[in-house]
């Protein structure tokens, strides 16, 4: 009694046209030049869809050599040469007959059940490239981030700059374009990215030490994110945040959550508010504080950028800030435009305040990147109120 044999058939899900896409994402990564992607699809369109999901049955290629040639515009040598490429590679089998012919008597051809079992291991290698491609796209943006700060201390240093400033410019001038940071190998670029972040934070530190402490700024200054490293906790942000969820009246502890509505509610309380009480939480909201306010997913991206470092520092915000943005659906043009508007620090108390505000009991953020780009625009007219939300935060959380 004969007993049926059994192939490799893909997985539950899986199409023959989903392997087709697959061989695209990952051909260059496993060797698989254009043209050998191009020989292969086309094979593999040549076969019965139902054979690479059947376990009772192998998709095979039967065409004659020299018909494919034809098909694709190769010699008949180019071919011989790209299905020994696809041999190598574990993708394909190549069944002959003794005097080289193919034929669907005896399942001689091109053979796919190798690639079959190879696409578990191949989908891998997709999610894992996924993941480096948009792990590279936000250390780029962290980059470019961090540049425009120690582009901006440079660049207001003026004739006379300080030894600090000089040596990051003398950094600064030795850091590749943009574009090469694409080729870039991605733990090259990881060590790059981080020392970027290192000469952003001597910068930092230097702004501390030449910073009154005890002093708070008019309502519109520019805000300051300060280390708790002084008697006296610094100001943090003098700016302003505005009060109202997307289309609902607002909770007097929520935040703008989307498209600018008409001027009422706690707006209005917010403006009349005691000077002297706002000063007395600002004066408090080190970059410990505001740990202790972030969400469990923010707190997580803050530790893992402060690292072994003994002080909690601004730059580790604006680090988590950037690193968050992707996970929260916040485009990073959007994070530019915030950043080209407000400045850094302030920007990223934004996009602190969107990520802690999405499990509001009242009125959670549930469009991320419109919040940022409406804040944005807030800011632009001098009406956001970033020390009103940080206040409403406070107090939802009792901290």
């Amino acid at each position: 009694m004969s007993q049926t044999a059994t192939f490799p058939a893909l997985p539950q899900g899986h199409k023959r046209f989903t392997v087709e896409q697959l061989i695209r994402e990952v051909g260059p990564t496993i060797g698989l030049g254009a043209p050998a992607q191009v020989a292969l699809i086309h094979m593999m369109g040549h076969t019965a869809p139902d054979d690479w999901t059947s376990p009772n049955r192998e998709p095979i290629y039967f065409a004659p050599q020299d018909v494919t040639a034809a098909a694709l515009g190769k010699t008949r040598r180019a071919l011989y040469n790209t299905e020994k490429q696809l041999e190598r590679l574990g993708l394909i089998e190549r069944r002959i007959k003794a005097n080289g012919h193919r034929s669907p008597y005896g399942g001689c051809g091109i053979v796919f059940s190798r690639l079959i079992a190879l696409v578990p291991d191949l989908l891998n290698l997709l999610d894992r490239l996924r993941r480096e491609k948009a792990e590279r796209r936000m250390l780029r943006n962290l980059r470019s981030t961090f540049k425009g700060i120690v582009l901006k201390h440079v660049r207001e240093a003026g004739d006379a700059p300080h030894p600090r400033i000089e040596a990051a410019a003398e950094a600064l001038a030795s850091w590749p374009d943009a574009r090469r940071l694409e080729t870039m190998a991605i733990d090259a670029l990881r060590a790059h990215v981080e020392e970027v972040k290192n000469v952003t934070d001597a910068l930092a530190a230097g702004d501390d030490e030449g910073r009154d402490s005890s002093a708070m700024g008019e309502e519109n200054d520019t805000p300051y994110l300060q280390e708790n490293n002084q008697e006296h906790p610094s100001v943090i942000c003098n700016a302003g945040m505005d009060e109202r969820s997307a289309g609902k009246p607002a909770h007097d502890e929520s935040f703008l959550t989307g498209p600018i509505g008409p001027e009422r509610g706690r707006e209005i309380k917010c403006a009349a508010a005691s000077g002297a009480r706002k000063a007395q939480f600002v004066s408090r909201l080190t970059p410990e504080r505001l740990f202790g306010l972030a969400s469990e997913d923010m707190k997580t991206l803050i530790a893992d950028s402060q690292g072994k470092s003994r002080q909690l520092r601004t730059v580790d915000l604006i680090d988590a800030a950037v690193r968050i943005l992707p996970s929260l659906g916040i485009n990073y043009d959007a994070w530019e435009k915030a950043v080209e508007t407000m400045g850094e620090e302030q920007a990223t108390l934004a996009v602190f305040l969107i990520d802690a505000n999405r499990d509001h009991p009242r009125t959670p953020v549930r469009n991320p990147g419109g919040a940022l780009r409406a804040m944005t625009g807030r800011h632009r007219k001098g009406a956001l109120n970033l020390v009103g939300g940080l206040i409403g935060l406070a107090r939802r959380k009792n901290a």
